[in-house]
């Protein structure tokens, strides 16, 4: 039986690792909340990190996000490629998603088929992009 109260602090210092100066850190602290994805604060945070000025850690919270995030991580990553569609990072994010589809690591286009009707805009110019880079 796992102790909240030691969760909660190792959320909060995940938490905190993910706004050091320091971009190892940051990086670290990427897959340190995604031990916590159950939890509103670390989706929130890896939502955030998609747009760090390093493309590494905006990839690597897009792989947690869609590993683990289910269908809402996945459409939090695909609302972000969307909204930045001119952007070579979200295009390398969209191609990063498409070789964990076509490599059947993470079955992204499956999933969001059944509810692809509640995509937002940028969600479906996202998936386009991911079902064709």
């Amino acid at each position: 039986m796992t102790d909240p109260e030691n969760d909660s602090t190792a959320l909060e210092t995940a938490l905190s690792n993910s706004r050091s100066p320091d971009g190892l850190t940051r990086d670290a602290a990427i897959f340190e909340l995604a031990n916590f994805i159950h939890e509103d604060s670390a989706v929130r945070r890896l939502h955030e990190m998609l747009d760090e000025d390093i493309v590494t850690m905006q990839v690597d919270a897009s792989d947690v996000l869609a590993r683990l995030g289910g269908v809402k991580g996945l459409f939090l990553v695909l609302d972000e490629i969307g909204r930045r569609r001119d952007d070579p990072d979200a295009d390398y994010i969209a191609n990063w998603l498409y070789e964990l589809d076509a490599g059947g690591d993470v079955e992204i286009l499956e999933m969001i088929d059944p509810v692809s009707g509640e995509l937002s805009n940028n969600g479906i110019s996202a998936t386009e992009k991911v079902a064709r880079p």
